[in-house]
Order: C-alpha cells, then structure tokens, then sequence
C-alpha cells in the first residue's frame, strides 16, 4: 500500500473510532439520564414557597452548591428528610435545608398526605437498656434509654429500628426491646384498642433547675392526655385541657420557646407535648387539624422543621376534631428522655361525649 494510501486509511480509521466514541458518549449520557429520572417520582407530591434564598445541592454531603432559589418563590418538593428536602426548581433538582421553607402544600389533597408527616409502623418497648444511635449498627450514640422507656420507629431495617432523632436519624437494635407491636395503617380496620398512630420526640434529661422543670412538664402533659377519650366530632383544645399551665395546674417554671427567643415561665416544655401529639395527628386523616401554628421562622429544635406545634396563649394552640366514626384515646408517656404518644381505636361511640 502507497504512504498516501495508508494516510487515507488512518484518517478513516480515525473518523470511524471518533464517530464511535461519540455514540458511546452519547449513549452512556442518555443513559445516566434515563437511571436519574427512574429515581424521581413521576410528579411531587408538594409545592412549596422559601422563607430566605437558598441554595441547592447534589447531595446533602456535597457543600457546592448547582442552583439557587431566590427568597418567597415556589418549588416542587418530592421528598422530606429530617434537614433536607429534595426539590426542583428552574429544572434544577436537588437538596435544600428545610429550615429555608416557608410552608408546603400537597398538590392532590385528597391523595397526598400533608408534608412533613413521618408514618411511624411500630412501637417498642426498652428490655434492659439501649442505646439510639446514629447508624443501624454503629455510628454515634445518640441518647441511651433505660428499662421501661417506649419508642416508636418509622420501620425496621435489618433488625434496627428507624426514628427520627431531633434533625437526623437515630437507630434501636430491636434486640433490645422486650416487645414490638405493629400500628394500623387502616385505622377503619383496626381491633378495638388497637394503636393507629404513634410517634417519638426527644428532650434534653440534665439536671440543671430550668430543664428539671422542663421534664416535670412533658410529665404532667402526658398524665392529663392519657386520661382523654375522644369521641366522634369532638375536639382537642390543648390550651383549655391539658392547660391551663400554672403551679396550680401542676406546671413548674421552665424554659418557654417565644418567637424564636426564650423566657422562664410556668409550664415550659408542653410545646414539646403538643408537638410530638401532633405529629402522631398527621398520621391520621380522620383527625382534622383546626389550629396550629409554629414556634417562629426557626422552629423547635427537638423536631425536624416545619412539623411543631406551639402552645400558650389564644394564638399559640392547638386544636383537632375527631372525625373518624369511633372514638379514639390518647397514650403518652416519658422516660430517659424519650416522648412517646400513640393514638388507639377504642371502640363504638357511647353516649357520653368528651
């Protein structure tokens, strides 16, 4: 073969292996694209609306932000993590800090369950001792709860049982619990006594004189909303029953969460109640929430953001009617640090009404 020859041979060769390998490129980024939007749901479930701008990450672990959205505008929202939610907005997707969302709206009501909501399948019980920690199986210990403590866990992943810890994830070897009772996911469907609903919140257990009072609150709480029944069409007044918090009452002084600030007043740490109830509410279609309203733009720090409910005075309560057609009751409970309300079907209306 002539050197012309095989130059003209080369030059093919190389055309050829520069059309393949764009083919290749091409096909391996269709692809990629294709394995991405296999893992976003079809449509979000929510919109939502920022407090602040902020900006949007690949990843939560990833600190360089892809996209930005500007304060007061309105994203999809596809899923909510205890500090994270995962988002779309100008045709970027990714993850922003649920602490720059103002509020969110399902966009089916009828469907979509309200966001924030976590469905808690099960409730436990502590045998001996154990520890939460931060990874199923290691990891940080988080808290160590005692003999006797309650939990409940959104699900079980390979023996350990999953809760939301404060704004993260916490893991219980279910080894360690003496039992382990599933939650209904029908509530219609449900034996009487049965628990339809439960959730867990965590508070601080150390012994200086405000937080003593502190735990002395979610404890007065908790006996006052166990002793409730709640019929068909009634409603919850929490500032009215559980209330009001005064020494009389019960109440110690303690810590009270005011608009973002603190001050030391009677009956500081029944937000924490009224906030971990209402989320065990959320789970719940047939009990309507008719008033709620947050501690301020930041929250309360033992929840994830978005999901508290602040108690105190006419404008901080919270309120919510039964609607199901069976009464229901309220178990709630603390030890070692741990809240634990579960709701429970009790069987058919009686003529004697809350």
């Amino acid at each position: 073969m002539s050197i012309a020859g095989l130059r003209r041979s080369v030059g093919l060769i190389r055309r050829i292996t520069a059309v393949l390998t764009a083919a290749m490129i091409l096909f391996a980024s269709a692809f990629f694209c294709l394995a991405e939007e296999e893992k976003r749901p079809a449509a979000a479930p929510w919109t939502g609306v920022t407090s602040t701008a902020c900006r949007i990450y690949s990843s939560p672990e990833d600190e360089s932000a892809i996209g930005r959205i500007p304060e007061g505008k309105r994203f999809r929202l596809y899923a909510a993590y205890p500090s994270w939610a995962y988002v779309e907005y100008d045709n970027i997707f990714g993850y922003i800090r649920r602490s720059c969302i103002d509020h969110a709206d399902p966009v089916d009501a009828t469907v979509t369950p309200p966001y924030g909501v976590d469905f808690y399948q099960y409730t436990g019980i502590v045998r001996n001792e154990a520890e939460v920690k931060s990874e199923p199986g290691g990891g940080e210990t988080l808290i160590t709860l005692c003999e006797g403590a309650r939990v409940a866990f959104i699900g079980i992943e390979e023996g350990w049982g999953k809760l939301i810890f404060k704004r993260q994830y916490g893991y219980i070897d279910t080894n360690l619990l003496s039992e382990i009772i599933p939650t209904y996911d029908r509530p219609e469907a449900a034996e009487c006594d049965q628990p339809i609903a439960a959730f867990v919140s965590f508070y601080k257990i150390t012994d200086d004189e405000a937080n003593i009072g502190r735990m002395a609150n979610i404890a007065v709480a908790c006996e006052k909303l166990s002793a409730m029944v709640f019929y068909p069409g009634s409603i919850l007044d929490f500032n009215a029953q559980v209330g009001p918090y005064t020494q009389a009452n019960g109440y110690h002084k303690a810590i009270v969460l005011v608009d973002g600030g603190t001050s030391i007043n009677y009956g500081g740490g029944t937000c924490q109640v009224s906030s971990t109830l209402y989320n065990a509410v959320l789970q719940l279609p047939g009990l309507t929430v008719t008033q709620r309203r947050a501690h301020g733009p930041s929250g309360a720090s033992y929840l994830p953001h978005g999901v508290d409910a602040a108690v105190g005075n006419k404008e901080l309560n919270f309120k919510f009617r039964n609607d199901y057609p069976f009464p229901v009751r309220i178990d709630a409970s603390s030890q070692d640090g741990a809240l634990y309300i579960s709701i429970y079907k009790v069987g058919k209306a009686e003529e004697n009404r809350v």
